[in-house]
């Protein structure tokens, strides 16, 4: 099943996924233009994502198109000078898009952070091909456990039974 469709079997549960007052949000298509096209690409699908405890955070797209403007503008040293921001997992790691190929990167802040004050490069592999495979396999699709873990896992077994969009895409049969 294509990505899209699992966006629009999605969208009408989304009222199901409220606890303790923290709703999920996932975004209406939107234009991108001025985005990277394969970010472009995803946000012409959803325009960000946002689930309870922060364990998933995509940004809207002009969240990223602000990124993007002051991409490379700073003062401080950028360790991953290719990598665009647009979103984070499990609250210290990014979800990063290789502004030329498209391929998606999670990279740790603490190691971000560290590279910036070395002002050092910081060696990253892409876990996705580009942002619309990556959507489609780990916030939508079998993989979602597998970033959830990269990104250092449930900061507790509770946080784990409770992540209601975990238990959507089992429930859909996506993971």
């Amino acid at each position: 099943m294509e990505l899209a469709a699992k966006v629009a079997l999605v969208r009408p549960r989304m009222g199901e996924l409220e606890r303790n007052g923290w709703a999920h949000e996932l975004g209406e298509p939107a234009e991108a233009e001025g985005l990277p096209p394969a970010l472009a690409d995803l946000y012409r699908v959803f325009d960000g994502l946002s689930t309870r405890m922060g364990l998933i955070d995509l940004f809207a797209a002009d969240d990223v198109l602000a990124e993007l403007g002051k991409h490379g503008t700073g003062d401080l040293h950028d360790p991953v000078p290719q990598l665009l921001q647009f979103g984070n997992v499990c609250y210290s790691f990014t979800l990063c898009t290789d502004i030329d190929s498209g391929a998606v990167h999670l990279v740790d802040a603490d190691a971000l952070v560290e590279a910036i004050e070395q002002g050092g490069p910081l060696p990253t592999e892409p876990i996705a091909p580009n942002p619309v495979a990556f959507a489609d396999a780990f916030l939508f699709g079998p993989r979602y456990r597998e970033l959830i873990d990269l990104a250092g896992g449930y900061q507790t077994p509770e946080d784990e039974e409770e992540d209601e969009w975990r238990l959507l895409i089992e429930e859909l049969d996506f993971a």
